[in-house]
């Protein structure tokens, strides 16, 4: 019961907050690359997440989405030094 009202608690947070773009280096399957999504400044800072976008850092080959809970929709580049 706790569990479920802290969830609650912590997505009335979320979602109340300016969100913007984010990205963060990663590597995924032995490839080097980025994933961005447009999120809160709190959930970039929980996830260590850079205020930007992958284009920035010159990761321009989309490889993907995929929906984080409670949180947002991510795209994955790979990036051109790592192909």
């Amino acid at each position: 019961m706790i569990e479920i009202l802290y969830n609650l608690l912590f997505i009335f947070a979320v979602f109340g907050c300016e969100k913007h773009l984010h990205y963060k280096m990663v590597t995924v399957n032995g490839e080097k690359g980025c994933v961005e999504g447009v999120m809160s400044e709190k959930m970039a800072n929980q996830l260590k997440a850079t205020f930007g976008k992958c284009k920035d850092v010159n990761c321009i080959y989309y490889r993907g989405k995929i929906k984080l809970p409670f949180c947002c929709e991510i795209t994955g580049y790979s990036c051109n030094e790592y192909i």
